[in-house]
């Protein structure tokens, strides 16, 4: 029997239309590979990558979280429990397995219930037990999570052992780009993370991108940025040679780590405009991201998030389209609504979603099926494995032959990357320093040239 988890070849299961086509073994996983090649190839290119892309990097878990490791988030993030925020917690979470998005949740609302009603305070529980808390409390404990959520996602994680941690997104970022025929319209990525990890892997590759943001000491969000791009011109004449190489777009539709909103002069009043501060600096009330809450779908309905999310909606409805999701769960419903009206409308679309543990029970399931030898050409259903309850394993149920699934071990984003078509130039190192290595191969070339005889010897 094959150990899936360790050796070489790392397993999966590709399903295409409901049909498993492969389950990446030696004899299997050109299928795969093939079908990656030709969806980087499509007219329009739209990636859409999740928290799931960055696991490795130490991303936060927001699911099964106990009031002790609520608590270490908030301490991690330099601020301190105090014994209101500990009973609090207790009466938010009692069974002491709780999900952020929850907990959020039910502070936001018991807030909203204060402002509503005009109470002094909300009261948790009933009986000799219940326990009142003011609106200031329940505001004061929302706003460290907030910012003990958003220190959590700056990566990669101080914890982390990898030796270089971002090798994996400068390899998928090269590969999606430099994969793609040169007449090509620009990749698209979509990223719903907070974190800077894209932005920090595309400048190490030295890969010139747009973000949405003019200036460069004072950056500004302008979307009209998206419809600028790069070229290459002759120096002195300024005349265009060609349309500049390794470039992309970038959308951070649920906000991120750098950005804040602008304030006019000393009033504090926030304005409608954007800026990106350094990582890390902004406060309790100043980040501009969407919190993982149900008030996200509302929220995306402000500014910026209309606009990003209009300019996903504009890219999925293109004719002979891709959108190759990664690490995203298909949990947000302003996200999926999107996606799934361009499947309705759109013939020319292709979906993959790749994602290692979201449509088999990774326990036990999925080895079995994995190991299955009559399994391709064949369902899931058909073979007897019992599929997850999520919106990922719908789409792999589904026969719909436009969408595609990569689940297993080989759908983590470090294994993933290695389906991916291997560009024209090496992605191991990035251009900086490849230029910085030629130079010093040719000095070392020239110091062991002999000398020649003669001064005068030229």
């Amino acid at each position: 029997m094959i150990d899936i988890d360790s050796g070489s070849e790392v397993r999966g299961i590709f399903i295409a239309g409901g049909i498993v086509k492969s389950r990446l073994t030696d004899l299997d996983r050109h299928v795969v590979e093939d079908y990656l090649a030709s969806l980087l190839q499509v007219q329009n290119l739209v990636v859409l990558v999740g928290s799931g892309a960055s696991f490795h990097l130490g991303s936060p878990q927001t699911r099964n979280l106990n009031n002790a490791a609520v608590q270490q988030l908030i301490s991690n993030a330099g601020h301190s429990v105090d014994e209101i925020d500990s009973e609090l917690l207790s009466f938010l979470n009692p069974a002491d397995k709780g999900d952020l998005e929850k907990l959020l949740n039910g502070l936001q609302l018991a807030a909203s219930l204060a402002d509503q009603a005009g109470l002094t305070e909300v009261t948790f529980g009933s009986g000799p037990s219940a326990k009142g808390f003011t609106k200031d409390q329940i505001q004061q404990l929302k706003g460290k999570i907030n910012v003990a959520f958003a220190h959590a996602c700056q990566l990669p994680s101080p914890d982390t052992d990898l030796k270089d941690p971002l090798a994996a997104h400068r390899k998928f970022l090269s590969r999606i780009v430099r994969s793609r025929r040169a007449n090509l319209p620009r990749p698209k990525v979509f990223t719903t993370n907070y974190d800077l990890v894209i932005e920090r892997a595309l400048d190490e590759l030295g890969y010139p991108y747009i973000d949405g943001f003019s200036g460069t000491v004072d950056r500004r969000l302008n979307l009209a940025y998206y419809g600028l791009d790069f070229h290459r011109v002759e120096t002195t004449s300024q005349q265009v040679v060609a349309r500049a190489d390794s470039a992309l777009y970038l959308h951070k539709i649920h906000g991120s780590l750098n950005w804040k909103a602008a304030t006019i002069g000393s009033s504090g009043i926030r304005t409608l405009e954007i800026t990106q501060v350094q990582e890390g600096s902004a406060t309790i009330d100043e980040p501009v991201l969407i919190y993982p809450t149900t008030a996200k779908e509302g929220d995306s309905l402000s500014y910026p998030y209309s606009d990003l999310m209009r300019l996903l909606s504009d890219a999925v409805q293109q004719s002979d389209t891709a959108v190759l999701t990664i690490g995203y769960g298909y949990g947000d419903p302003h996200i999926n609504r999107i996606l799934l009206r361009s499947l309705a409308i759109n013939p020319a679309i292709s979906v993959l979603a790749i994602d290692p543990y979201a449509v088999l029970d990774r326990d036990s399931t999925l080895n079995n099926a994995i190991l299955d030898d009559d399994l391709v050409g064949s369902t899931l259903a058909a073979r007897n494995h019992e599929v997850l309850n999520t919106p990922v394993a719908a789409l792999a149920a589904g026969d719909d032959s436009r969408i595609a699934v990569l689940t297993g071990k080989a759908g983590e984003f470090v294994h993933m990357v290695e389906l991916l078509p291997q560009p024209a130039l090496n992605v191991n190192v990035n251009a900086p320093a490849a230029v910085m290595n030629l130079i010093e191969s040719l000095e070392r070339f020239v110091e062991a040239l002999p000398e020649k005889d003669g001064a005068g010897d030229e």
